[in-house]
């Protein structure tokens, strides 16, 4: 979403009226994305003009009936545009108690041109005209484009001779699933390590054994492949080597295991193809994603 001026001129207000923290007993925690699981280390990162199941906890509450609303904001350092205002989460909540109550709730978030931070602001509505909404803690989330699953496809595409460049072997299939679901062409070398590799073309391993890692790494001499593989003996990451006039690629991270949703493993997977394409420099060093 790009930033007019106007943002400006509507943001003068500090972030502070939108992010405080409500100093009282009622809080709201995140506890997970449906969709993904995410880092407790980062943001939670969903794609814009995309709706998110996402489940909360509130607690400290007490009152007989409720509603749950939503404001949205885009948040830039200490200012803030306002997004959407008064979005119906959920309607009819009873809080007999103060015990902490799970709830899973639906939020659209807007279409962005580029990454984005958007602050969900909660509140409980009661019924009655005279209750006061309960103003909730924040929920700040990561916003990516869609563009960046336009550009893992158009990197993954055939050859301009129509030749399929993507090659998967190996027994796990997430990788195979994920690209079943862009409508991705690959060949399927089955569960076994191939006894050659093309350097034209780009290979994915998703592994389950350490002797085929191995035997892999063996017959990778001028290939372009990318292991998929977890090592306790390495910092969770990716690793890029470039030897034997070959570059091999090793995923020591679950990256696979939520391609489909989550913005920032697609993002990985494409700083794996051009580490692999040469469009990085391949040294041997590993790649924080």
């Amino acid at each position: 979403m790009r930033l007019s001026p106007s943002f400006w001129l509507v943001c003068g207000t500090l972030l502070l009226w939108a992010t405080v923290s409500v100093f009282s007993a009622e809080s709201v925690q995140l506890i997970g994305l449906e969709s993904h699981i995410q880092p407790a280390s980062q943001l939670p990162a969903v794609f814009g003009n995309r709706e998110e199941r996402i489940n909360i906890e509130i607690s400290g509450v007490a009152v007989k009936s409720a509603s749950l609303r939503a404001d949205l904001f885009q948040i830039a350092g200490a200012l803030a545009m306002p997004l959407a205002k008064d979005i119906h989460l959920q309607e009819g909540l009873t809080f007999p108690n103060t015990s902490p109550k799970r709830l899973s709730i639906s939020v659209k978030f807007p279409s962005v041109k580029q990454r984005a931070e958007v602050l969900v602001r909660l509140a409980l509505v009661q019924s009655g005209p005279q209750a006061n909404p309960i103003l909730l803690e924040s929920l700040k989330f990561e916003v990516f484009p869609d563009s960046v699953t336009k550009e893992l496809k158009n990197l993954l595409q055939p050859k301009p001779d129509g030749s399929v460049q993507v090659v998967v072997f190996g027994p796990g299939d997430k990788f195979r699933r994920f690209l079943a679901s862009l409508r991705l062409p690959f060949e399927n070398a089955g569960n076994g390590t191939p006894d050659r590799f093309d350097p034209n073309r780009l290979y994915f391993g998703e592994l389950a054994t350490d002797e085929q890692f191995q035997q892999a790494q063996d017959r990778s001499a001028g290939a372009c492949l990318a292991l998929f593989w977890p090592d306790e003996s390495l910092p969770v990451g990716v690793y890029a080597d470039h030897s034997n006039s070959r570059v091999l690629v090793h995923v020591t991270s679950h990256v696979l295991d939520n391609m489909n949703n989550d913005p920032r493993a697609q993002l990985g997977l494409i700083k794996i193809i051009h580490l692999l394409s040469g469009q990085i420099p391949p040294a041997h060093r590993a790649v924080n994603l």
